[in-house]
């Protein structure tokens, strides 16, 4: 096994009922559970234990303004060969 789902934040922007279940305000007050450097250290640990593939999901990933630095930080790391987000990008041009 060589690939390594990791949820960047539970926030999601679609207010849907999976992500933001009737009531549920939880999300809005409190920081991610990783920072950028924690998500990045995890990222190298797992490197050198062999995993090479990465998928960043959430809820939704694009509303983690430190994203792009997230994946910086990733592509930087020895042995990451890929990295892989598919955000729900409604509004996004096609």
């Amino acid at each position: 096994m060589n690939y390594l789902r990791i949820s960047v934040t539970d926030r999601c922007n679609e207010r849907c009922l999976y992500c933001l279940p009737e009531g549920y305000q939880g999300w809005e007050r409190r920081t991610d559970p990783l920072t950028t450097d924690e998500i990045v250290r995890v990222v190298r640990i797992a490197a050198e234990l062999g995993f090479r593939k990465f998928r960043l999901t959430g809820g939704e990933p694009l509303v983690r303004a430190d994203l792009p630095e997230i994946v910086r930080g990733m592509a930087a790391t020895p042995g990451v060969e890929r990295i892989v987000f598919r955000p729900m990008a409604r509004g996004w041009p096609r």
